[in-house]
């Protein structure tokens, strides 16, 4: 076999294997994204199902359903995508199978919220909200309008500064209380 035959052939395996290493990973990607591998750890089923019964969840006329991942997850790019995913896998296996879950104070987790939900998955679907001229209501049109004044300064709020609840119906406190109430009444 002549060199330009070896070459040839060795590019189209490398080219074959490339392509299949990339399916197999975009597939375990799309596959450990929604609610329901998110669910399957103990931990996080107060999170998915407060989230099935959000609009973003798939609770609306339309039945658009956005993933886990959507939302905690970044959006920008692809690397960042899975430079983050890759982190955030490891850190829940990790944290899932050799700490006590059961200690996390999910409640006080919420107050960071900015750290585990990103703009850019909001704004890939909201992103007209920020140039809208009219609403059902005005006071949406000034904080949208405050949003982008910071986003241009250089000082940015996140899209979940303001929408607290986002994602989960309002419901998600409520349901982690269940597990680990915040108050305790203890009569005399």
């Amino acid at each position: 076999m002549n060199k330009k035959w070896f070459i040839v052939i060795l590019l189209a395996i490398g080219g074959l294997l490339g392509t299949g290493a990339s399916l197999v990973t975009a597939e375990i990607a799309h596959s450990t994204g929604d609610a329901a591998f998110c669910g399957s750890c103990h931990s996080m089923e107060p999170m998915a199902n407060t989230f099935k019964l959000d609009v973003h969840g798939g609770n609306n006329s339309h039945g658009f359903v956005a993933q886990c991942v959507d939302c905690h997850l970044p959006q920008d790019s692809v690397v960042s995508y899975m430079l983050d995913k890759t982190k955030h896998g490891i850190n829940d296996v990790f944290v899932e199978n050799f700490t006590n879950t059961d200690e996390i104070d999910w409640i006080a987790r919420r107050e960071e919220r900015e750290r585990f939900v990103f703009d850019s998955g909001c704004l890939s679907c909201h992103q007209e909200l920020l140039d809208r001229k009219d609403a059902e209501n005005p006071k949406s049109l000034q904080t949208h309008a405050h949003y982008k004044n910071q986003l241009a300064s250089g000082d940015p709020i996140q899209c979940v500064s303001c929408h607290v609840t986002v994602g989960h119906n309002g419901m998600l406190r409520s349901e982690l209380n269940k597990r680990h109430p915040e108050y305790s009444f203890k009569s005399k």
